[in-house]
């Protein structure tokens, strides 16, 4: 493989006309894969999921050029999802569960993955009605926004739907529904607005591979609409990557419906421009994983060179090698060890989640003991999502009628880590 070239920095009117993809001079020891996710992670990348090992994460260690693999791998046969990273996790919403070609099962929960404890953590239920693999997602003010997929796999369940999950209060929204349906593809956001672009109808009347969507779908976040770009996408295509560069939206590479290689082809649309332009190809045609914005770069790596089944390696980079990254460090909570309540009062405390960049994902809170019924937890905080550096305000009431009852405040965070603060009335 052709050794990676670091270029010299460039002005925005030089990057535009001569960035070109560049082969990494990687030791490529990874799984080959393909209709994976390939997501930046901190201070490496990540490729899981897809056809081939699907369990078995990847990482990408970027400044030492490295490879290595995970001790835990995943819970699920992930395939067909647009993994994202936020807050520290890496976050599985709208994927398939099963690899069973042509009536893939959508995933029932969302599942997040904590890079630096190797942890994968079962979030809440997707709603059953909601569930489908194949869908583009985003974070956006940070909620998630789960756009179209395939509730039957490659055999005609493309939607048109679009979901808003909020991490921090649990709750899942069902939201206008998008222009289009579509499913194999990936969405993105340039500012306030969200783009979906590419993508077709697995299963329906063009059977797997069709029939394409060109037209390019555009959700404003500000105005709460709908609506579809005047031009469409000038190469029709699913299973694309796509990426926000120098504020414009690449779609990059992807498969027809016509049988051969995929496309090494790199279209990108301007919303300053409002039109679509042509940039330089792909080293290596693919179809089926995800690009990483990093830098000043864009890397992508695996999928398939072939429309349907197949897999590589081939790592490249557009423009320019220098992916960059902070390490994610793990937060602890906070917590006191005794709180006194008032016989028959409300006690409010603090939980502080410290000494880290990550966020916490709290499991459950539950009150156990053999006097917790003299106690009650006055809001829900279980499958919750604390940021790093924030704070829980705890309200406890005490429901007893004497006092020196005793019971404990359990908390379960990250999957397994438990604090307990003991509750005694006064």
């Amino acid at each position: 493989m052709a050794s990676c070239q670091k270029k010299k920095n460039h002005t925005k009117d030089a990057i535009e006309t001569e960035a070109i993809w560049i082969n990494m001079d990687e030791d490529e020891n990874y799984t080959a894969r393909h209709e994976c996710s390939f997501v930046q992670a901190g201070d490496q990348f990540i490729m899981f999921g897809g056809r081939e090992s699907a369990k078995q994460l990847d990482l990408y260690h970027f400044k030492k050029n490295t490879w290595s693999q995970t001790k835990n791998t995943a819970p699920k046969e992930f395939n067909h999802f647009q993994a994202t990273f936020y807050k520290g996790f890496v976050w599985v919403i709208g994927a398939f569960k099963t690899n069973n070609f042509p009536k893939e099962i959508p995933e029932d929960n969302i599942w997040l993955y904590h890079p630096p404890t190797d942890t994968w953590i079962q979030g809440p239920e997707i709603p059953e009605n909601r569930r489908r693999g194949g869908a583009g997602l985003v974070v956006y003010n940070d909620k998630f926004y789960l756009i179209g997929g395939n509730t039957i796999g490659h055999n005609g369940g493309y939607v048109n739907w679009f979901d808003e999950y909020d991490p921090k209060k649990n709750t899942w929204t069902v939201l206008e529904n998008a222009p289009q349906a579509r499913d194999h593809f990936s969405a993105a956001i340039i500012k306030n607005v969200l783009y979906a672009a590419g993508g077709r109808h697995s299963g329906g009347e063009g059977g797997v591979f069709a029939p394409l969507i060109d037209k390019v779908d555009v959700y404003n976040f500000a105005t709460k609409e709908w609506t579809t770009l005047p031009d469409p996408l000038p190469t029709p295509r699913a299973a694309a990557s796509v990426a926000v560069f120098n504020n414009e939206l690449l779609v990059i590479g992807g498969e027809g419906k016509v049988k051969g290689p995929a496309y090494k082809l790199v279209e990108a649309y301007s919303p300053n421009t409002k039109q679509w332009t042509q940039k330089k190809d792909m080293n290596h045609p693919r179809h089926g994983t995800q690009a990483i914005v990093s830098g000043n770069g864009i890397y992508i790596a695996a999928g398939s060179p072939n429309r349907g089944g197949g897999r590589q390696l081939n790592m490249e980079v557009y423009n320019e090698d220098s992916a960059d990254g902070t390490p994610i460090i793990t937060s602890n909570l906070e917590t006191p060890k005794l709180v006194s309540i008032k016989q028959g009062d409300t006690k409010n405390f603090i939980i502080k989640n410290t000494n880290g960049n990550s966020a916490s994902f709290i499991n459950s809170v539950k009150l156990t003991g053999s006097e917790a019924n003299s106690f009650k937890i006055k809001t829900n905080f279980n499958l919750t999502l604390l940021n790093a550096n924030s704070e829980l305000n705890m309200e406890i009431s005490h429901l007893g009628k004497n006092s020196n009852e005793t019971a404990f405040l359990q908390i379960i965070y990250n999957n397994n880590i438990e604090k307990n603060i003991k509750l005694i009335s006064n």
